[in-house]
């Protein structure tokens, strides 16, 4: 009998030591930035919801991509976002596994493989966003040419495209409105070493509070981190889709080829697609891919639909393919130049 009592306290023992020490469930995201589209109250409402944490993560698109390929025998993330262009890219090289989220066929079908290895999650322009109070007094701009003006020196900054995929799309697309192709990329890199003279630096991390602070009076990014900065923090910010042209960007996701976590990586792409989960990505102003997400009330706040009008979509397959040796010419041509 004492035996037998001693192996049932000690069974107790060990079955509490292992709840005690069982790992958290988790789901790890590669560029899971809290102040960029919600993705802070987009992870916190999962875990509530579920007792899932997804971590925060500071990479930017490419760096994202180019740690799942440094790790790629020993996957290490779950899924990861990107600007459109580079996600295509990493699915091109074999990074990401094939799952289509239970809201498949609500998903337009340009914003997505048809076989499921990336998916939009939403969308995006590119924009100026522009704290207004530290212009102190000088007039926002409201071209691409207006931003070349030489009171606006040390005024302006954009992300280092190697970095992140927003100033990708921004240089990709910059230089297709000005009459470049895939292959030449003389038209906006000659603008972009122009513009380089009022550029205060090349962020390798998001500057969005920066900005809010006004120590960064532009920014040239997604409308929706301007947005948000207007509408949730209150800030002196004007967000101005440009008069002549921009470009728009779809933002997207993959699961990570190998994901350590694949049950509760399917289960939170699933959830992502929720018209709750959607809302959250709409109350930071990134526009939902499922329509019926978007409420009316944010719906207004939006720029208005002729603003829109000279937003252009791009071929993600012809951004992807260009993206290796444009982001080069960047660095040799602009940021690295004698």
């Amino acid at each position: 009998m004492k035996a037998s009592r001693t192996m049932f306290v000690l069974l107790g023992l060990t079955l509490a030591a292992s709840t005690s020490f069982a790992e958290p469930k988790v789901v790890i995201q590669y560029d899971c930035i809290p102040n960029y589209a919600n993705w802070g109250g987009v992870t916190a409402a999962y875990e509530k919801k579920t007792g899932v944490r997804v971590p925060p993560d500071m990479k930017g698109s490419s760096a994202a991509m180019a740690a799942l390929d440094a790790e790629k025998r020993n996957p290490l993330a779950d899924v990861a976002y990107y600007s459109g262009a580079i996600g295509f890219q990493a699915a091109e090289k074999g990074l990401h596994q094939p799952y289509k989220p239970a809201a498949w066929d609500k998903i337009p079908a340009t914003l997505k493989d048809p076989e499921g290895r990336w998916f939009a999650v939403h969308t995006a322009a590119v924009a100026f966003i522009v704290n207004r109070a530290a212009l102190k007094g000088k007039p926002v701009p409201r071209t691409w040419d207006d931003l070349l003006k030489p009171e606006y020196k040390g005024m302006i900054a954009y992300d280092d495209p190697t970095w992140g995929g927003t100033s990708y799309t921004l240089v990709y697309g910059r230089n297709i409105l000005m009459g470049g192709t895939n292959t030449d990329f003389g038209p906006g890199l000659a603008y972009f070493r122009k513009l380089d003279s009022n550029i205060v630096h090349y962020p390798r991390e998001s500057v969005y509070n920066d900005v809010l602070r006004g120590e960064i009076p532009i920014w040239i990014n997604a409308d929706g981190n301007g947005l948000k900065m207007k509408y949730v923090d209150k800030g002196d910010i004007e967000v101005v889709i440009p008069e002549d042209g921009s470009v728009s960007m779809p933002l997207v996701m993959g699961m990570v080829a190998g994901a350590p976590h694949a049950k509760e990586t399917k289960k939170y792409l699933d959830w992502l697609f929720t018209d709750e989960a959607q809302a959250l990505f709409a109350e930071a102003f990134f526009m939902p891919v499922i329509a019926s997400a978007l409420p009316p009330d944010l719906a207004s706040k939006f720029p208005s639909n002729k603003e829109y009008e000279v937003v252009r979509d791009l071929s993600l397959a012809d951004m992807s393919a260009a993206a290796n040796s444009l982001k080069q010419a960047w660095l040799d041509q602009v940021k690295n130049r004698k």
